[in-house]
């Protein structure tokens, strides 16, 4: 799944990414304000995609995750060990 490019007419550029992630992704990445909305999250294969906007700015981008973990839910708690 490759990132959509947006970019808003007349925005300034955005912070560098080490700053955005650092905070979480609660800001925006344009004017630094915490007034951020986002979209649905769409999920594929261990990546998921979601449309975010700025309330103050107007500025629109997508963030981007990827599956890090997994951990066990309710009862079925065991792992289950590979087979040599």
């Amino acid at each position: 799944m490759k990132p959509k490019r947006m970019r808003k007419e007349g925005l300034e550029r955005m912070i560098d990414k080490a700053t955005y992630i650092n905070a979480k992704g609660l800001i925006c990445p344009y004017c630094g304000a915490d007034s951020i909305e986002g979209g649905f999250i769409e999920v594929e294969a261990g990546e998921a995609l979601q449309d975010m906007s700025c309330c103050q700015c107007r500025g629109k981008w997508q963030d981007i995750y990827h599956l890090v973990d997994v951990v066990p839910l309710g009862k079925e708690e065991l792992w289950l060990t590979p087979r040599n």
